[in-house]
């Protein structure tokens, strides 16, 4: 699957549960981002409930795939 970038990727594992495999595409609207969020603040949160109790023994993964470049001509 080709997906636009940038885009996360979340995983979420247990010693109770098989786990589960995001991946997320966030994209701002036409007028920027909803005030006080930003895409990568969305998705730690998101990662932050999935971890939940430390005693839970869940294990959370959270990668940004991104391309950059870098101008090198001075």
């Amino acid at each position: 699957m080709e997906l636009p970038y940038p885009y996360y990727r979340l995983q979420a594992d247990g010693p109770r549960e098989t786990g589960c495999l995001m991946t997320i595409v966030i994209g701002d609207g036409v007028g920027g981002p909803l005030a006080g969020t930003t895409a990568r603040g969305i998705v730690e949160d998101l990662a932050r409930r999935l971890k939940g109790d430390p005693d839970d023994g869940v294990t959370v993964q959270l990668v940004l795939n991104s391309i950059t470049a870098e101008n090198l001509e001075s």
